[in-house]
């Protein structure tokens, strides 16, 4: 009796450890019919309903195109399956909010091409901080999930954080969207 209970304890710890690893496993993936698009649409549904029906988490955005990923970030096909997201047309904004699912193995090269990316914002607009863009490029982040690397420089500017711009608390918004889009 004794050793069948000990097998039967053998087998309840295997079986919960393999419930463990298989969600951790599944824990970096997106959710089962969700696009990177829908990532970056449920993101900026929450900056309107924060800020008002205009807002969106990159002001006068525009698609990111495979052009910007070669110039800017100089990642080409090889280091990705693919990427959505917006950067910002006006030169006086830093925004930028796009995510690139790197290919099996690439993901720490595309990462450093995110970090570099971000680093060059915040030289950009260090010294020409019209709007906040300043503040919203230093308080951007990589934010890596998985194979999935997201560059966020967000940040909305309203009549309460004018003089001292402050968009942490909309960073942390995204990545809690994002988080919420993901298995786990």
């Amino acid at each position: 009796m004794k050793k069948f209970i000990s097998v039967i304890l053998a087998v309840v710890m295997v079986m919960s450890f393999a419930a463990c690893g298989s969600k951790k496993d599944n824990a970096n993936t997106l959710k089962e019919g969700t696009t990177l698009a829908d990532v970056i649409a449920a993101v900026d549904a929450k900056f309107a309903e924060k800020y008002g029906s205009d807002y969106t988490a990159v002001a006068m955005g525009m698609p990111i195109e495979e052009m910007y990923l070669n110039d800017f970030l100089e990642l080409d096909s090889s280091t990705y399956e693919e990427f959505a997201g917006n950067i910002s047309m006006s030169m006086t904004n830093s925004d930028a909010f796009f995510v690139i699912k790197a290919k099996d193995g690439k993901t720490e090269q595309v990462q450093k091409a995110m970090e570099k990316r971000l680093a060059d914002l915040v030289a950009q607009y260090e010294f020409y901080p019209v709007s906040g863009s300043f503040e919203r490029a230093k308080s951007g982040e990589v934010y890596v999930k998985g194979n999935y690397v997201f560059l966020i420089v967000v940040g909305a500017l309203t009549d309460e954080n004018m003089d001292a711009p402050d968009f942490s608390a909309d960073v942390l918004m995204t990545k809690e969207t994002i988080d919420s889009m993901f298995n786990g």
